[in-house]
């Protein structure tokens, strides 16, 4: 049996861990890992005597936190650590400390990243019949949420069990996030950044019906929904701009596409500098960005103006046949917006 990968650093966020985790860390060791990393997230009292058989064994640093901080703030502690201390790492695993982890699945996302040293590796579990409730409702309202708002048919968004490029680490280190958002917000970031991401099927392990997780399936994936409330208010408030600039000039001018033209143009501008700044915050130079903003404000305009003309025509009346074409072209403008026109221009190639 092949031995681990001796450049991956295996790190192991830990608040009040239990025996499962002494059991981790051995079999680790047993299959080659020589750099593993506990963080100790302020956990009990109760719980030193394992931190202490943890700092004991072969290739394991037990980094401390003095309180509880979360477990966002735990792993950027473990980055900065393993930035410090292993630089010519090639990658960081990160794992969880409740036993759901197996050795044999670290190793295998650690051997799939070696080969695409540069996308993030996600162990991605099954979700079939038997898995409990609230792990099931957290994932499927993120991964559905996370195809919406970032781009990208992810299996397994709540997996912890991920393996990092080092080159990633200084970003990920200064990410916003302090307890479970910022898992999220990590694989935003990665995506944003253009890394490239794989999944491995992993053995999917709940013990004791998950009552380790720490993971809240309403609070916690409210937290990843602020992209897109974000969105929809600098989308109102431009609507509303855009309406009451449409309505004004229609009924004094009676033209649909001068009251179009009019609306458009002072309600795109404000629209554009809200979702640059604001929304998906780039922070490329202006240019780039306003002229692919542009194309799609030329796009969606004819569309709104064709659309409106020829229901109009049919004999729906205007205002209303405005607020439908507005309605559906939405979702429309938020994905170009994500995926094309906000979206860092130079990309990071997977090898």
């Amino acid at each position: 049996m092949p031995g681990a990968p001796s450049n991956i650093v295996v790190l192991i966020p830990a608040y009040n861990p239990e025996a499962a985790l002494l059991h981790l860390v051995a079999a680790l060791n047993a299959l080659g890992f020589r750099r593993i990393v506990v963080v100790n997230d302020g956990s009990d009292p109760a719980c030193r005597p394992i931190l202490e058989r943890l700092a004991e064994m072969d290739s394991c640093q037990v980094v401390q936190h003095a309180v509880n901080l979360g477990k966002g703030r735990a792993l950027k502690t473990g980055f900065n650590f393993c930035s410090v201390n292993f630089p010519d790492a090639l990658g960081i695993v990160t794992a969880d400390a409740d036993g759901q982890h197996l050795a044999e699945d670290i190793r295998r996302v650690a051997e799939e990243f070696c080969g695409h040293p540069r996308a993030l590796i996600i162990g991605a579990r099954s979700f079939v019949k038997g898995i409990p409730l609230r792990s099931l409702i957290g994932n499927t309202i993120t991964r559905y949420v996370f195809k919406l708002l970032v781009g990208g048919d992810l299996s397994d968004t709540q997996s912890g069990l991920r393996c990092l490029p080092m080159g990633v680490v200084a970003g990920l280190i200064a990410l916003e996030g302090e307890r479970y958002e910022y898992e999220m917000n990590m694989l935003i970031w990665l995506k944003k950044q253009r890394v490239s991401i794989r999944e491995v099927a992993i053995t999917t392990v709940y013990l004791d019906n998950n009552r380790s997780s720490h993971f809240n399936p309403l609070i916690d994936s409210m937290k990843i929904y602020f992209l897109l409330l974000r969105f929809s208010c600098s989308s109102f408030l431009a609507s509303s701009i855009d309406f009451v600039i449409f309505t004004a000039t229609y009924l004094l001018r009676g033209d649909i596409l001068t009251s179009l033209v009019v609306a458009r143009l002072v309600s795109g501008g404000i629209n554009f500098l809200v979702n640059k700044s604001l929304v998906f915050h780039n922070r490329e130079a202006t240019m780039l960005p306003l002229f692919k903003y542009l194309l799609l404000f030329v796009t969606l305009a004819l569309l709104s103006y064709i659309s409106i003309r020829t229901m109009a025509d049919f004999g729906m009346n205007v205002i209303l046949a405005k607020i439908a074409v507005e309605s559906a072209l939405f979702l429309a403008s938020f994905t170009i917006q994500r995926d094309f026109i906000f979206m860092p221009a130079t990309p990071r190639p997977e090898r």
